[in-house]
């Protein structure tokens, strides 16, 4: 670095002329001496350009010893980064004191090494904490061109409705007898169709149509509410074409149907009188007799005129033998003539008496104003036999109507069941008590299905994986670094650093063994068991397999661990806590990889918010993580287990990845998404034990 206007430059004119013709190598040197000043990091140069020397870009590797007391007085000098840089950018660790960012920078900094972060208040107990989401559908099939695959991740558009949405994922389905995709949607804007073609929003020539002849049973409208249901009650739904779907009752009404009761059982009764209704502003309400009661017996002729009644009297050797009888007559009538007395004709013996019971056969709907019933029976009404009380014996009964409490007018159906048709009614089934008359309703079949929602986690279940709080490890201000570095020599950098004030940081090792996950035979022939086995025992396994572990040195005092190749197992085992957690991760193999690239782009140009409580393993279908040979030794767990990826080839991934769901010991999926990158170059872990 050099300055425009120099002193040395000058030296000559500052001397008299005799001293020049005398003294030139006075005046030499002294040139020369300005010179040497003048130059790179010398004084004067130094003293014109300090304001340059401000700028960590341009300034000396010596004066970066005042940049590290003014601004980096923390940070030891033996970084592995750029100090310059640093220099240049620590403001950025400084403003994001407390992020995870500001972390993964200083241990970039400090070790080159990649962390991750486990924070324990994530898993503690809270009421009322699941996270509950609810899924729409729509159901296409043919007419179609397009294919399955064509939907999938896409925006879709009805072409007569207008609306539009995102299809998330795809399940296809037998519904009716017939192949249909069922589209999971997001981002919906407007109301779709029935039977109208959904497209791609891009492509309009790419189609399926919407199926909604026959599908889930969405809801109920009733129209026959039955009698007797109450509130709350389960229910379930079945029609000609579909079963499977429940339900509960939302709502109940008292004017609907109808129930009858005895206000006087008359006499002269059978259980099959004549029962007629009418009036009311309903329709459907029927009763039958059920039991009579002081019972008596009435002789009546059966014989009656009809049969002869266009015979001439005296016009044969019997009534029936000439004329124009139409039906047939007893045996007696048929030998009668006008000589035979009339008490040669047939009699017989009817039991009747009072009306004791009666059961209704349908409540009806719809009786907002009662109708009225009438009881004949009308052999004995015919014979106007006096019952003593100045009524008729046969149509003496008084039955008076009442409205019948519970009939249904709003249903949920909570579980959606299948193949349901909507030109088939429903019949309503109480599930709950005993004694109900069934409803019916119309079914509510379309081809967008709104399901009713389900948890995505187990926040908040009580007596399951959740921890309770105890105000140290499991608490909402307490966060864990995974490293594999031991605590200590990186406790007192966070703290003064970057560690915000009123939390508290624990440390966990993650230690890695090349190991491959192969399965260790045991010959258990000698071992004592049962009563011959002592209180304590221990099974040793010789392996080939040996492991550095280093020693651990925590708040404590020192923990260390020999690496030997012995597997021990203990029946009575003693639990050592120190401030650090040792966590062994064992090699895996085959590969992991992303099936499908653009799963997650379809998600980037959305607000957070929309996605906040659903984990990326949810997101998008086929999942995120697919496995190709893999093999853990075990079936690793599903909640927050960490699986550690390198990724040689490209490096972009590496770092600690936890698991969404495991579902074998060959397939598992992540809580985030790991970039679409085959790791057959590359190698990954999964926790083998904790310590």
């Amino acid at each position: 670095m050099s300055t425009d206007k120099k002193i040395s430059n000058l030296i000559e004119q500052q001397f008299p002329f005799f001293v020049r013709d005398e003294g030139p190598n006075l005046v030499a040197f002294l040139k020369a001496y300005y010179e040497w000043t003048e130059q790179a990091n010398n004084a004067i140069e130094v003293s014109k350009n300090l304001l340059n020397y401000q700028d960590i870009d341009a300034t000396y590797n010596k004066y970066l010893n005042y940049f590290d007391k003014e601004i980096l007085q923390s940070i030891p000098k033996s970084i592995l980064a750029d100090r310059k840089k640093l220099a240049k950018h620590i403001k950025d660790i400084y403003r994001a004191r407390g992020s995870e960012l500001s972390y993964r920078l200083l241990f970039r900094v400090l070790f080159n090494e990649e962390i991750d972060f486990y924070y324990p208040g994530e898993d503690i107990l809270r009421a009322s904490d699941g996270r509950w989401i609810k899924e729409t559908t729509i159901r296409v099939s043919i007419p179609r061109t397009a294919t399955l695959t064509q939907f999938l991740g896409q925006s879709v558009t009805g072409l007569t409705s207008g609306a539009s949405a995102r299809v998330d994922k795809i399940n296809t389905v037998f519904s009716g007898g017939v192949l249909v995709d069922e589209l999971y949607l997001l981002d919906i804007d407007g109301t779709f169709q029935d039977y109208e073609r959904v497209a791609l929003t891009s492509n309009n020539s790419i189609y399926a149509t919407i199926s909604a002849s026959v599908g889930p049973l969405q809801g109920v409208s009733v129209f026959n509410g039955g009698a007797l249901h109450q509130t709350g009650d389960a229910i379930s739904f079945a029609s000609a074409s579909g079963t499977g779907a429940n339900g509960v009752v939302t709502a109940i009404s008292d004017t609907s149907a109808v129930k009858w009761n005895i206000a006087d059982g008359g006499s002269g009764y059978t259980a099959n009188a004549t029962i007629t209704i009418t009036g009311g502003s309903g329709v459907g309400a029927a009763f039958t007799i059920a039991s009579i009661a002081n019972t008596e017996i009435i002789a009546i002729n059966t014989d009656t005129i009809a049969p002869v009644a266009n015979v001439v009297l005296n016009t044969g050797p019997t009534f029936v033998s000439l004329g124009a009888n139409t039906a047939a007559v007893s045996a007696n009538l048929a030998i009668a003539n006008i000589s035979t007395p009339l008490n040669a004709l047939a009699f017989s013996n009817v039991t009747v008496g009072t009306i004791s019971a009666l059961t209704v056969t349908n409540y009806g709907y719809g009786y907002l104003s009662l109708p009225s019933a009438t009881v004949i029976q009308e052999n004995i009404s015919d014979l106007e036999i006096s019952d003593g009380s100045g009524g008729i014996k046969g149509r003496n009964a008084s039955i008076t109507p009442e409205n019948a409490s519970g009939a249904i007018t709003a249903v949920n159906v909570t579980n959606f069941g299948s193949n349901y048709s909507r030109t088939d009614n429903v019949t309503i089934t109480n599930l709950t008590r005993a004694g109900t008359a069934a409803a019916q309703g119309t079914p509510e079949v379309s081809g967008m299905v709104f399901y009713p929602g389900r948890y995505v986690d187990t926040k908040g279940w009580l007596s399951w994986n959740n921890k309770l709080q105890d105000n140290l490890y499991y608490q909402e201000f307490s966060y864990e670094i995974r490293s594999t570095k031991v605590t200590n020599a990186y406790r007192q950098l966070v703290n003064a650093i970057v560690h915000p004030a009123g939390t508290k940081m624990f440390g966990r090792i993650s230690l890695f063994s090349d190991v491959q996950t192969t399965v260790v035979t045991v010959d258990s022939q000698g071992i004592p068991t049962g009563t011959e086995a002592p209180a304590q025992s221990k099974l040793n396994i010789e392996s080939e397999i040996s492991i550095d572990l280093p020693t651990i040195i925590s708040d404590f005092g020192t923990l260390e661990i020999s690496p030997g190749p012995i597997l021990e197992y203990t029946a009575n085992t003693t639990v050592v806590t120190t401030a650090t957690t040792l966590t062994v991760y064992a090699t895996g193999t085959g590969s992991l990889f992303t099936s499908n690239a653009t799963t997650i782009n379809a998600y980037s140009t959305e607000i957070i918010n929309t996605y906040a409580l659903l984990p990326v393993g949810d997101l998008g279908s086929p999942k995120l993580l697919v496995g190709n040979n893999t093999l853990f030794t075990v079936e690793i767990p599903t909640s927050n287990t960490g699986l550690w990826i390198i990724d040689t080839y490209g490096g972009t991934a590496n770092g600690l990845y936890f698991t969404n769901a495991t579902y074998s010991n060959t397939f598992a999926t992540l809580k985030l998404p790991y970039p679409n990158l085959s790791l057959s170059n590359g190698s990954f872990y999964y926790i083998a034990n904790t310590s």
